[in-house]
Formats: structure tokens, sequence, C-alpha cells
């Protein structure tokens, strides 16, 4: 029987002893709670005061959505200390605690300065929540805790998302106003959306404009032509026709020169921009080919009306010795076959578009003067056969005497050029550089950027509309609590 007793006392002393154990881990567990609690609130507390200084939309739909969350945590908490026989330390007490610290938060304006606070309390969550689990083994507190790591989480990616934003935004914003290119120049996705914005507004323009365009563009890229002839053509007894090409070629550049700098344009010029803002959806397909068409008629009639010009005073104003040169060059291109036509073709328009392309890259009037004559110098030299540019020297050339027709001219040369001149252009720049940045990373959105339903959901953890719904009336969730 005392060995019973005996036997008896020491289960009842065991079991106590386990029962005092289980109750220190309960309220160790309850204290952890309160501490996470507290945390809560003071980020619940910092997010709404700040949804109503900050004047962004997104942020302030943002910062919203994430009190509603902490809400959530706050209620979730509350009832897990309430179930384990503790009693949630109340708002009243948990808020005077942290007034100090509250009321340095609350005082930060900066949208910046705001989000790097936001960043260190939900990492300073994510850290309680991780030490949390490693301790605590009921499973109820630590499928709370999971819940809860998961969304602070959601919120730390959101907040370091946001600040590389607007530091990469105010980067790119000083880098304009002192003239600053980052290292390397533009991005490709820069300039391509450089260029869409630009194309979208020349598809924007009337008729009447795009049409004076092009015959502005016309007639001054022909003085490139009178000054590189002029040039070639007074050196080439002296020094040969070869090195006299050289010199040549240095002045055509002239009246890329004249076009560029006095906003005209050219039918060649309109392969890159106005396509990537059709491309990109800021266009329609009807307004390019009237633009390019326009352009086209422009241009013709530019370089026609000069050739009349010419014509009409020649031997008066433009030597004799000018025309007969501009005569070789014409024949050269009428002489080609159909194969070799297409080849030169193609080379001018990819340089015209690549220039067009390096324009929009670049910055400062000496690069683009230097690309401008690097582009004109290789057309010329190389005799590419540029649509405008040489329809320009054969119309003089017809003009003046020379046995060239105006139908040979328009069936045989103007087509084949127009297509080489295409394929140059759209193929080897514009959409070369568009497969480039297809699958490039996004470039930094405007600080007024609209939130997608997904990106809600990253900042609430899932179902963020909704939080963010229910979240317009979260200043009265304490009484709720």
């Amino acid at each position: 029987m005392t060995d019973l007793y005996l036997k008896n006392d020491e289960r009842e002393s065991g079991s106590s002893a386990g029962h005092s154990k289980n109750t220190k881990a309960v309220q160790d567990t309850i204290a952890l709670l309160q501490k996470y609690l507290a945390a809560e609130i003071a980020g619940r507390d910092l997010y709404v005061e700040q949804a109503k200084t900050l004047k962004d939309p997104i942020l302030v739909q943002a910062l919203k959505s994430f009190a509603s969350t902490e809400s959530g945590h706050i209620i979730n908490i509350r009832e897990k200390i309430t179930e384990l026989g503790g009693t949630p330390n109340t708002l009243n007490s948990i808020r005077e605690a942290q007034k100090g610290v509250s009321e340095a938060s609350h005082q930060v304006s900066a949208p910046l300065d705001m989000l790097r606070i936001d960043l260190k309390i939900e990492e300073n969550a994510i850290n309680d929540y991780t030490a949390g689990l490693e301790v605590i083994e009921d499973p109820g507190v630590r499928a709370l805790i999971e819940n809860n790591l998961a969304e602070e989480i959601h919120h730390s990616l959101y907040l370091s998302k946001r600040i590389n934003e607007i530091l990469e935004t105010t980067k790119a914003r000083i880098g304009a106003i002192k003239g600053i290119e980052k290292p390397g120049g533009k991005e490709a996705s820069e300039i391509f959306n450089a260029s869409v914005e630009v194309g979208h507004a020349r598809l924007k323009r009337s008729w009447l404009e795009m049409s004076m365009s092009g015959l502005i563009a016309g007639m001054n890229v022909t003085f490139g032509i009178i000054a590189s002839s002029y040039v070639a053509g007074a050196t080439a007894p002296l020094v040969g026709a070869n090195i006299s090409k050289i010199f040549g070629a240095m002045f055509f550049p002239i009246g890329f020169m004249f076009l560029m700098i006095g906003k005209s344009e050219l039918f060649t010029e309109n392969f890159l921009v106005p396509v990537t803002a059709v491309i990109a959806k800021k266009g329609r397909i009807l307004e390019l080919f009237k633009l390019w068409s326009l352009t086209l008629i422009g241009n013709m009639a530019g370089i026609f009306i000069f050739a009349l010009v010419i014509a009409g005073s020649l031997n008066q104003i433009v030597p004799s010795f000018v025309i007969n040169h501009i005569h070789g060059v014409a024949n050269n291109y009428m002489d080609r076959t159909p194969y070799v036509m297409i080849l030169s073709a193609i080379f001018a328009g990819w340089l015209i578009t690549l220039m067009t392309w390096l324009l929009i890259a670049s910055s400062g009037t000496l690069a683009r003067i230097f690309i401008i004559w690097v582009v004109g110098f290789m057309i010329y030299l190389n005799s590419f056969s540029h649509i405008v540019v040489a329809s320009s020297e054969i119309l003089i050339a017809i003009n003046t005497g020379s046995h060239i027709s105006y139908i040979s001219w328009l069936y045989s040369y103007v087509p084949l050029t127009i297509v080489g001149n295409m394929i140059g252009g759209l193929f080897f720049v514009t959409i070369l550089q568009y497969l480039q940045i297809l699958h490039s990373a996004p470039a930094v959105p405007d600080e007024h950027f609209f939130a997608s339903s997904s990106e809600l959901d990253m900042m609430g953890g899932g179902n963020g509309r909704a939080k963010y719904d229910a979240m317009e009336n979260v200043e009265n969730i304490e009484d709720k609590i």
C-alpha cells in the first residue's frame, strides 16, 4: 500500500511539473503575441496617418491596403491571446508606451523617407515572426504567424519596389536637368519609348503639315547634292574621280543637316518613329500609310521644284561642271541591275533609319551633327540608292538634257528603290531593335502609374482590391476590436 501511495504521489508530482511547464510555455507565447500586437498596432496607425498626408493616389491606396491587412493581424492576434487565456493589452496602453517613437515617425512627410520607415517596420516584423516560428510549437499560433509573415513579406517587396522606382525616377530627372547621361547612354528600351512619343505626335498632324514637311525636306536636302557635286566636280580634274568623290562626300551631309535641324522630314525617316508608335498601339496603320504617302509625295514635289529651278538657271547660277557631275551620278544609278538597285537601296534605308535611332539616343548638338555627317558621308561615298536623294540627282539630270527619261525613272528605278529603302529601314533597324527590347525589363514607371489588380494583391498579400475597399473605413477599426 505504501508503495502504491508513493507511486501515486510520484505521478501527481510529475503531472504538476508538466502542467507548470505547459503553463510557462503558454505564458511565453502570450507575451510574444502581445509584442506582435503592439508592433501591428504601431504599423497600422502609421499607415493610416501616412495615407492622410500623401498626395500620390497609388501610394495612398497601397498604404490603406497595408493598414487593412495589419488590422486583420491585430484582430487575429487578440483572438489568439484570448483563446490562450490571456488578456490583450489595450490600445491606449500600447499607444502610450509607443508615443515617443510614433510621434517621430508620423512627423516624416517626404514620400521616400516614409517608405524607408515602412520598409524597416516590415523587415522588423519579418524578423520577429521568423524568430517566433523557431520557439513556438502551438500549431494554431504557428499558423497565425506564418500567415502574417507571408503578408509582411509581400508588403516588404512592394515597398522595396516603390523605393527603387522613386530613386531611379529621381536620377533620371537629375540627369535631364543637368544634361548628364547615365553611364553607357540610354538603354534601347528608353530610345524605343522616346521614339514612340515622337511617332505618336507625327501621326496626329494634319495632312497639310505632313505634306509641307515633306516638300521642305525635298528641297532642303538637294542643297547637299549641289554642294557635294560642286566640290567633286571641281576637284576631279586635279585629284581624279575617286579622291574627288571623298571630297564631295564631306559636303553632302549639308542637306541632311538643313532638314534635321529645320524639323522637316524625308520619307525614309518615317520607317522608325511612327512605326514604333503603331507597334505600341499609339497610332493606327492607316495613319502610318497616310504619313508615308504624304511625305513621299512632298519629297518628290520638293526635288522636282528644285530640279526645275536648276534647269532654269543652267550656266547662270550653277556651273556646267556641276551639272555634268550630276549627270554622271544619275547615269550610275539608272545603269544598275534590279538586284543592285534593291541591295543599294537597302543600305541607304538602313543608314537613314539608323541615323534617326542614333539621333534619339544622343544628346547635345555636336553629337547629333556628327551622326548626321557620318551617315550622309557613308551614303554619298558608296552611292547608296536613297529614293529622295538619288531621285533628286536623276530629276536634275532629266531636266538638264540627260538621255534619262521620266518613264524609265518612274517605272524601273522608283519602285525598286522604295522597296529596298523600306526593307533596310523597317527590318534592319526598327524590327530588330524592337525584338531587342521585347523582353527587356520595363522602364521605370511614372509616379502616376496605375496599379493593377495583381499589384494590389501583392500589396495586400492576396485579394488586395477587396482589402483596399474594406480599408475605406479603417480609421474606425478600433471600435470593432
